[in-house]
């Protein structure tokens, strides 16, 4: 039984790394059957009618296919993959960030698995235990038994099926609740694993190309035309001379409704910053502050209390090398006795003071060096000796006083010739062993030839090595906004809420206080407000307002927010004021296309001849050779799939034909020939790649109609 419990703890490690394996690798069953923590859920969980997602209360956060998923129940859910993941990552706490994650996670998994588990139970689709058993210890286990290091002979080092025996046997055996609770999650990982197999399998074998589609795929690759072109552009037509009115604007509207349909449901802010930054007067006190501390840090018997006490950082107990140190300190840090200070440093709004606290003698060196690198132009030896010449010119010209840098900067060719040449501190062996070992047996001052795999190098050293590391102690303080500064900002933010009720007096005062408006579209999961991090409560607000609402003051960050609630896109719907700006230009390129069409049917009339038709148009013809329908790009005009499909469909050669509304232009066209694809009576090929574009789209084009059919419906903005 030692044994066992041996085993046993050193096997709940490595379940871990398979199950994040099987979460990485199996693709297939990710995407089918629960996303990213697919394999931690409690099998009972997958049915649809499980009092695990039931509840007859109103706090629900989604619905599928008419049952409810409660809030509670769904955040049980949440925190138990919280869990498993905390004991992945090795981490006790985790941020707003990972938990946001979890949660759309969480959210995918438990849609998936509501609509499959229903697709399962109808289809027949299970996974018997001798199959389980066949995937764990049978003569061809999963690949991710196979692959474990606890199934691994220490001697062979390869699969032992043995070692698999006796793992069950000690997993059955042990009191370890938790290893027998990783190891069920694990077997119920493959169980889903294989159905959602099965289950994708059925839509693969579904998939078919027909041989009339391949041949079909065929031509539109290898058929070609040839042809003249006259194109009317539409930007030809200048937006300003195709005016509309709201009456005929929306009557397009109308007519066209479909295509305005919102996806999703969206909402429109606009809103107003106010930051919260540093004042001088901030600054001064910060400043005042890290002096005095200064002085409290030299005096000081116990560095570490004191660090902890004051700094925003804890203290750090490890000596590091010379190049662990910002290269303004380094020098001082490594040259004066232990008890100095340095500082106050002042860098990317912090302020910083370091104490030695200790020195010590690592193993290996910490080296400093600068170099230009000439890179051999050929492979020969003399392309090697015309490089190593090159090198020993300019190394001439150092010593007699030209600038290092300035050389380096002129004939390296590597990414340090911008910096001089300067490679800074490197640890002994970090570079290829000729560059090394030359900076290693040197001394500061030296410079020479070396010869490398990546050319010849003029190396420079620019310190003498050293070994020797320094624990500091360091004070740090950011240049932060006081405490009335804060103050200040929230009051300047509330003043404008409590003054800007409505639309008008928000845009009035926004021009009175000279404040810069924002806006945004933001969907109901979103976490973001046009960048700005951690807004997710404007926009749960931006869900429960009303169009014309303008909100509280809002903390981001450092800043402080006001919003107006401008408009409101629900999905399946459209609103003409939303979509106004499409409307117009869909209508402009309408009226466009019809203004050309009639000039080019007048440059048309009595004319048979294409440059003729050009000259009236003043446009030129553009010649279109081997135009095929795969490619629908036109010369100078950009894809135009209609006219291309018009284009290959023609029926007749040597004849004016149009004009023909495209996506782009008006066309005036006519074929000279189609060339026809080469005979052939292999179309294996093109049945392959259809039948696998076919296939690349089945199991998500599967799963977005199931939830169409379902009726997903998403309530968690409405709770996070």
């Amino acid at each position: 039984m030692a044994y066992a419990r041996i085993f046993v703890d050193f096997s709940k490690t490595i379940l871990m790394s398979i199950l994040e394996r099987i979460r990485t690798k199996s693709g297939l069953a990710i995407a089918v059957v629960g996303g990213a923590l697919a394999l931690f859920v409690i099998s009972d969980a997958l049915q649809s009618n499980s009092s695990l997602f039931g509840g007859n209360n109103n706090t629900d956060v989604g619905e599928v296919d008419g049952d409810p998923i409660s809030y509670k129940q769904f955040e049980v859910k949440v925190e138990q993959n919280a869990g498993f993941y905390k004991q992945r990552v090795q981490q006790d706490a985790l941020d707003q960030a990972t938990m946001d994650m979890l949660r759309e996670q969480t959210w995918n998994q438990v849609v998936q698995e509501n609509i499959y588990a229903k697709e399962f139970e109808q289809l027949g689709i299970k996974v018997t235990n001798d199959e389980l058993f066949e995937m764990i210890q049978g003569e061809n286990p999963h690949e991710q038994i196979k692959s474990a290091p606890i199934f691994q002979n220490p001697q062979t080092g390869q699969f032992d099926r043995s070692l698999v025996i006796r793992f069950l046997k000690n997993i059955t055996e042990t009191t370890d609740e938790a290893a027998k609770a990783q190891w069920v999650a694990f077997e119920d990982g493959l169980v889903k694993e294989a159905e959602a197999k099965k289950y994708a399998a059925l839509y693969r074998k579904g998939i078919y190309a027909t041989s009339l589609e391949a041949k079909v795929a065929y031509q539109n690759r290898m058929k070609s035309a040839d042809a003249e072109i006259v194109a009317l552009n539409f930007f030809s037509i200048p937006d300003t001379s195709v005016t509309a009115d709201d009456g005929e604007l929306k009557a397009y509207f109308k007519k066209n409704y479909d295509k305005y349909k919102e996806k999703e449901n969206m909402r429109k802010l606009d809103f107003v910053l106010f930051d919260v930054v540093p004042t001088a007067q901030d600054s001064a006190d910060i400043k005042k502050w890290v002096d005095e501390k200064t002085v409290e840090f030299a005096n000081t018997t116990n560095d570490t209390l004191f660090v902890d006490a004051n700094s925003e950082t804890p203290f750090d107990t490890l000596a590091h090398p010379f190049s662990f140190y910002p290269e303004e300190v380094q020098g001082r840090l490594f040259r004066d006795s232990v008890g100095s200070v340095i500082g106050p440093v002042f860098k990317d709004g912090k302020y910083k003071v370091y104490k030695v606290v200790g020195v010590k003698r690592d193993s290996s060196y910490q080296m400093r060096a600068s170099h230009i690198l000439f890179k051999t132009e050929g492979p020969t030896k003399d392309d090697t000796l015309k490089t190593l010449k090159k090198a020993q010119e300019v190394m001439a010209e150092i010593r007699r006083g030209a600038d290092f840098g300035e050389k380096a900067a002129l004939y390296g060719t590597d990414g340090t010739s911008s910096r001089g040449g300067d490679l800074g501190w490197f640890a002994d062996g970090q570079m290829v062993k000729e560059f090394n070992d030359y900076v290693k047996r040197g001394k500061k001052g030296d410079m020479g030839i070396v010869k490398t795999q990546f050319g010849i190098h003029i190396v420079k050293i620019t310190e003498d090595k050293t070994n020797k590391t320094v624990c500091a102690g360091v004070l740090e303080r950011a240049v932060k906004p006081s405490q009335n500064t804060q103050n200040a900002a929230y009051n300047d933010a509330s003043q404008f809420a409590a003054a800007a009720q409505n639309p008008e007096a928000f845009e009035k005062f926004i021009t009175e206080k000279g404040l810069s408006k924002r806006n945004a579209e933001v969907k109901e999961n979103d976490k973001t407000l046009a960048g700005l991090p951690e807004a997710r409560e404007v926009i749960r607000w931006a869900f429960g307002a009303k169009k014309g609402n303008v909100s509280d003051v809002y903390a981001i960050g450092d800043k402080f927010v006001v919003a107006v609630l401008t408009g409101i896109k629900e999905k399946n719907n459209a609103n003409f004021d939303d979509v106004k700006e499409r409307v117009l230009a869909d209508y402009r390129k309408e009226k466009k296309a019809e203004q050309l069409i009639e000039k080019a049917k007048t440059a048309m009339a009595g004319t048979a001849n294409m440059n003729d038709i050009a000259t009236k148009l003043q446009v030129a013809v553009t010649p279109l050779t081997g135009q095929t329908f795969e490619n629908a790009n036109i010369a100078y005009i950009g894809p135009d799939n209609s006219f291309v499909g018009t284009l290959m469909g023609t029926k007749t050669t040597g004849k004016i034909a149009g004009p023909v509304k495209g996506d782009n232009a008006v066309y005036v066209y006519k074929v000279s020939k189609f060339n026809d694809a080469p005979a052939t009576t292999d179309y294996s090929q093109y049945k392959a790649e259809v039948q696998q574009a076919m296939s690349s789209r089945v199991e998500y084009a599967s799963f977005e109609t199931l939830k169409d059919l379902m009726k997903v419906k998403d309530n968690r903005f409405m709770f996070y």
